[in-house]
């Protein structure tokens, strides 16, 4: 599944994954709570082994990490 994380610090594309949403908010807060937002990419990424991708806006998206909201949402498309 593609997510995209949605920052102040600019948007990244990953892919991971997870059984349901619950398990990628949890991931989500796991990561902010032990080390913050502000590399949060980087350690998302090694704590849970996920590839990160160039990012393309046209590419369509499973779910959206917001950074700056703290909340994991399905676009509508």
């Amino acid at each position: 599944m593609i997510i995209e994380i949605e920052s102040y610090y600019g948007n990244t594309l990953i892919s991971v994954k997870v059984r349901n949403i619950g398990q990628l908010k949890n991931r989500m807060m796991k990561i902010i709570n032990e080390f913050g937002a502000d590399n949060f990419v980087d350690f998302f990424c090694i704590q849970f082994g996920f590839n990160v991708y160039p990012y393309d806006e046209h590419i369509i998206v499973d779910y959206v990490i917001d950074l700056d909201t703290y909340q994991v949402y399905k676009p509508i498309y």
